[in-house]
């Protein structure tokens, strides 16, 4: 019985690493390229904190590991501040306030793509439902202001992948 529970042990690590590169291809394949969605990022304020937060995750490409997926959680963390959290529906913001602690938390590529995986995801789903109704009900977010936020997970993904 011991046998078989260490060979347990030994698979986790991979099926971790399997769920992670397979959330990285759902951010990638949900939130699309972080440039295509840039236009998007200047036409509302949250649009204009969006670009300073893409601004700022330019800035933590000069840290790598633990230093890097600290930065990107601080600038994610400053997003929220300078939207306002009531600009965040509130169905999104749990599970945004969750990937961003997990992220701050994470000591390995695979968790803090996961992390942002967890974040593009919850922020997907209220884009999806404000592209289909016009809105989000019980916040101000529009399907502008979630893009711009979307490009700005996207970019923090594509910066942990290539500096991770």
């Amino acid at each position: 019985m011991t046998g078989r529970a260490s060979g347990i042990a030994h698979r986790r690590p991979l099926r971790i690493a399997a769920y992670a590169g397979a959330s990285l291809l759902l951010v990638l394949l949900i939130g699309g390229s972080p440039f295509e969605n840039r236009e998007a990022m200047a036409i509302t304020a949250v649009g204009t904190a969006a670009r300073n937060s893409d601004a700022e995750l330019t800035k933590c490409g000069s840290n790598t590991g633990t230093a890097l997926y600290g930065c990107v959680a601080n600038v994610l963390n400053n997003l929220c501040y300078q939207i306002g959290r009531s600009a965040i529906p509130p169905g999104v913001r749990q599970p945004f306030d969750g990937a961003v602690s997990r992220l701050r938390r994470a000591v390995n590529k695979v968790q803090a793509l996961s992390a942002l995986a967890q974040a593009q995801a919850a922020i997907s789903g209220a884009l999806r439902q404000a592209r289909s109704i016009g809105h989000v009900e019980g916040g101000t977010a529009d399907a502008q202001d979630l893009a711009a936020i979307s490009a700005v997970i996207s970019h923090a993904a594509q910066l942990i992948q290539s500096k991770g």
